[in-house]
């Protein structure tokens, strides 16, 4: 058993991106991520590299001459302790399924946090922020996948546990079936989506907006209504655009939109995405013009819609004008309107208010997602 560190070796890189795909060969269920965009993600030129104060290590373990195990350490300089003090962080975590392979993966990531940034706390896994992937799947591996779910072996979780890591946060995902739950889900804010509307509030599917004209100001709503989220970070422009470049094939824009306030101030938003799991997984994480006239061809036939994300600007919380839910009957009766009855309500966090209305329908989570963190 032996352990390589390294940050940008070509020849090593290609070993690290490779283990995320030998792994789950004959995991059928698996939705795998694109090679081309985890290679973008590790090479020098990525966002996060550039920026002063980030830094990180990678690291690889050897069993019997094959690579059983990767890790990444990262030090993001925008996310740190109730202190201030930085927080180190693990992320692109795969290994086979031995605890003596991930004790030593663990140590090698924490002995380098410690050592060259005098970390006290460790958290994951996280790929270097909120928005590149992080947490892992605990409950729900009998379900199917969405697109963009954290996809992880059932065995990572107890992994983590049995080295020392707590979870430090719970999400779930809650899957809603059928035209009647659904329109018993919204009933209960369709009086608030009225009174605004009869306040002088807009509620505007996204395929009316010039979505590239509205970029700025999706941008700063997703910032700011996010801004005080336990370890959010901004990104910048150019990476943000990268991000939403590889969804535009997923975005659900007749059902996505914008509310606008009395004074047409854009004060709420929603996502949602055409769960396209089934025509993404033959693709096998290869993008080439064969793959891609096949996802074409299966993305038409996607049915399931993502809910993935919705926020308010945090002046117009503060007034109780009920804007979130109302959005929310807005975009869920736009889907009802054109036929799409099943959707699920992506990787909420597990005290969000909006829990209580699938609980008084009796719907309960079938995916769980956990966030860890224990001392360096």
């Amino acid at each position: 058993m032996s352990i390589l560190s390294f940050q940008f070796d070509p020849s090593l890189t290609r070993e690290f991106i490779d283990l995320g795909y030998s792994l789950y060969r004959n995991d059928i269920r698996r939705v795998p991520p694109f090679r081309r965009e985890i290679a973008r993600q590790l090479s020098p030129g990525f966002y996060f590299y550039r920026k002063a104060g980030n830094d990180h290590r990678r690291f690889l373990a050897y069993r019997s001459g094959r690579v059983a195990g990767r890790v990444a350490a990262m030090v993001n300089a925008d996310i740190t302790d109730a202190e201030r003090a930085p927080v180190g962080l693990v992320g692109f975590y795969e290994c086979v399924e031995d605890d003596g392979v991930a004790a030593e993966l663990l140590d090698a990531a924490r002995e380098w946090l410690r050592t060259e940034h005098g970390v006290k706390r460790v958290r994951g896994p996280m790929n270097f922020d909120f928005w590149h992937g992080y947490r892992f799947l605990t409950k729900g591996f009998d379900r199917t996948p969405f697109y963009g779910e954290p996809d992880n072996k059932p065995y990572y979780p107890g992994q983590f546990e049995r080295y020392g890591f707590a979870p430090l946060r719970y999400w779930n995902s809650i899957e809603v079936r059928g035209r009647e739950k659904l329109e018993a889900l919204i009933a209960p804010w369709e009086k608030r989506h009225e009174i605004l509307e009869g306040r002088g509030y807009r509620f505007v599917p996204a395929t009316r907006l010039n979505l590239r004209k509205m970029m700025p100001t999706l941008v700063d709503l997703i910032n700011k209504s996010f801004g005080d989220f336990p370890d959010f970070t901004a990104l910048p422009g150019a990476e943000f655009k990268a991000l939403l470049s590889g969804l535009r094939y997923a975005l659900a824009a007749p059902v996505s939109g914008f509310v606008y306030d009395e004074k047409g101030r854009a004060v709420s938003y929603g996502v949602i995405f055409y769960d396209l799991a089934e025509a993404v997984r033959p693709m096998n994480g290869r993008l080439n013009p064969l793959t891609a006239a096949g996802f074409l061809r299966r993305r038409r036939r996607a049915r399931r819609l993502n809910f993935f994300a919705a926020g308010s600007l945090p002046e117009e919380e503060a007034r109780g004008t009920g804007v979130g839910r109302a959005g929310l009957h807005a975009m869920v009766a736009w889907a009802l309107d054109r036929d799409y009855d099943d959707i699920v309500f992506a990787q909420m966090s597990r005290d969000y208010p909006i829990q209580a209305f699938f609980r008084r329908l009796e719907i309960e989570p079938q995916r769980e997602y956990v966030f860890y963190e224990r001392s360096a």
